[in-house]
């Protein structure tokens, strides 16, 4: 309820991001500015309208849990985030040195993908994301009595005149990711079959080309994340498509090594982190595990990203065939996600030992997913989830204590890197789940009363942002002191 005299709406993200959609499909390319407060009122009434418009399934009081999620789904992208660093240092090391590990580095389908990215791109991944933090910090800070100048918005191309990187690399940078205001009307019109809450356009081009040099944000958000995780896809849009065949099951290869090389990099507590652990036949039964004790904590590594056309738009049947594919059940190759995880616990069970680990001496097994899609962690998914994997799972034929499916986005993980020194994994999932019963928030958004007051140990994770910031710095400015300014 309001209160007193109502000076301005505030209007979220994703309604101004709806509109902007909206108006390439209905301006012409020589449309009005607005320069009335008619206009003003009129654009007003528009986000107002676009409210209702944007929801594409109407929720219901008799939804089941895929009714909700499908509900729920299309915002998990357009709600801030406080990751970015996380996913910045992430990119830089799976880049710099998860990439060339040699379990990596010996397989048949092994990418080099620093290399590929700076043949693709003319300049180096590194360089790339220190152009685009640069950028991000030009929209980031401004403040409301900033809009007041008509230069807020604006990125011109001397942006980066006085750092060290060449004017032909800054002028190539924004040939790749800027786009004119035409073309990008052009590309809207022509996925007009595309739901209306998919914004993966201005995710994939966040810089509009307003005239020669000059350029402004639509979104400041889906500029930043290009550092991070929008690093992978512009590599992806970048390389010949035969390798863009290729780079997906790679990439998943590479989550998989990065994921057990941060928690091996970490875990000091009283417990063993086994990555990819075996049964005697040489099967692989897990990506990762953790024995702590009698409890054992089985882990499968999901890079799979949802299809934007599964993932918006409300459509609950495409919505469920997609995450079946991807985390539940697999495909005509195999079982995958979920289902994977299923059949190695039931040979686990059944009597077959990984790595010198026996059912006999485990009482408890928690089955985790952990995953690279931000979409994981919407409210719903880890309920879902966890409905399909102890659906038929015979739990009475055996003594062990199964577990609800604890299901993890990467960024948890890494927020919970520093407390690994100290905490098993599998008494902070106990103490999230006294609290969170329901699972349906993150871990990462959650109380989890064992870390209360806790003091967090080094996370190797974050101290690669604080890397990623010394080196931006000198691949922008070296010793020069001076910061880039649009003069």
């Amino acid at each position: 309820m309001r209160h007193g005299r109502v000076e301005r709406i505030v209007f979220s993200r994703i309604t101004i991001l709806f509109l902007m959609k909206q108006a390439c499909f209905a301006s012409p390319d020589n449309g009005l500015t607005l320069g009335t407060p008619q206009a003003l009122h009129a654009l007003g009434i528009a986000c107002l309208m676009a409210n209702d418009l944007l929801l594409s399934l109407t929720p219901s009081p008799s939804d089941g849990t895929l009714g909700r999620l499908a509900s729920l789904l299309p915002f998990s992208d357009y709600i801030s985030q406080d990751h970015y660093p996380l996913e910045i240092a992430r990119s830089q090391k799976i880049f710099d040195e998860v990439s060339q590990l040699p379990v990596l580095r010996t397989r048949t389908d092994y990418m080099n993908v620093s290399a590929l990215f700076q043949d693709a791109m003319g300049f180096s991944h590194s360089i790339f994301a220190a152009l685009i933090f640069g950028c991000a910090t030009k929209f980031l800070s401004i403040s409301v009595d900033d809009l007041r100048s008509p230069e807020a918005m604006i990125l011109r191309s001397t942006f980066f005149q006085r750092s060290t990187v060449a004017t032909e690399t800054t002028d190539l940078f924004f040939r790749k990711i800027a786009i004119s205001e035409s073309e990008l009307a052009d590309k809207i019109r022509s996925s007009c079959e595309r739901p209306g809450d998919d914004f993966t356009v201005f995710q994939r081009f966040p810089l509009i080309q307003m005239a020669p040099g000059i350029y402004t944000c639509l979104d400041p958000g889906f500029l930043v994340e290009k550092a991070g995780r929008g690093l992978y896809w512009t590599l992806f849009f970048e390389v010949s498509p035969e390798q863009r065949k290729k780079l997906p099951a790679f990439w998943g290869a590479i989550f998989e090594a990065y994921v057990n090389s941060v928690i091996g990099g970490s875990y000091k507590a009283k417990g063993r982190f086994v990555p990819g652990p075996k049964f005697a036949n040489g099967d692989q039964a897990f990506d990762a595990c953790l024995v702590e004790g009698h409890n054992l904590v089985a882990c499968e590594h999901k890079s799979s990203i949802l299809r934007a056309d599964c993932k918006y738009g409300g459509d609950v049947g495409r919505l469920k065939a997609e995450l079946h594919l991807k985390f539940i059940e697999g495909d005509d190759e195999g079982a995958k996600g979920l289902a994977q995880l299923k059949k190695s616990l039931l040979r686990f069970l059944n009597g077959e030992d990984i790595d010198g680990i026996s059912s006999k001496d485990i009482t408890r097994i928690y089955p985790t997913l952990i995953c690279l899609d931000q979409s994981a962690v919407v409210p719903y998914m880890g309920r879902y989830f966890n409905e399909q994997f102890h659906a038929g799972f015979p739990r009475r034929t055996f003594r062990q204590i199964i577990t609800p499916v604890f299901t993890l986005n990467v960024s948890d993980i890494e927020h919970l890197l520093g407390y690994l020194e100290s905490f098993r994994l599998s008494d902070i999932f106990d103490s999230y789940y006294q609290k969170n019963k329901s699972i349906l928030a993150s871990i990462s958004g959650s109380e989890i009363p064992l870390l209360n007051g806790a003091q967090s140990g080094r996370n190797i994770v974050k101290e690669g942002f604080s890397e990623f910031g010394r080196k931006m710095e000198s691949n922008l400015f070296a010793d020069t002191g001076d910061r880039s300014s649009d003069s």
